[in-house]
């Protein structure tokens, strides 16, 4: 049995304009929010990077690991989310590519 989704009981016949405006920035915000664990993702990375490359003490490396390791599920997670919005979007637009009736 598939769990209850946030987009289930809508009906995409019956969206007016507002509405599909509405899905737009929701879909922009998806996207906005990718951009942002991927940055967050890289910056944990390369921090993790410096430590463990410029600062010379055993438990540096093993921050430097930790940070780069973190960083990385960061990023897995983030790239999950954003797959599992958008064919939520694309469920509910029945569209094939995630493209609504904005065109972008």
């Amino acid at each position: 049995m598939r769990r209850h989704e946030p987009y289930d009981d809508i009906d995409p016949d019956t969206l007016i304009a507002r509405d599909w405006l509405a899905l737009s920035r929701s879909r922009l915000a998806n996207e906005r929010t990718l951009l942002a664990y991927i940055r967050t993702s890289l910056s944990m990375i390369g921090l993790g990077a410096i430590l463990a490359k410029w600062i010379e003490h055993p438990s540096a490396l093993v921050g430097g690991i930790v940070l780069g390791g973190t960083g990385v599920f960061v990023l897995i997670v983030g790239g999950v989310r954003f797959v599992q919005e958008n064919r939520r979007y694309r469920r509910l637009t029945n569209q094939p590519n995630g493209l609504g009736t904005d065109g972008f």
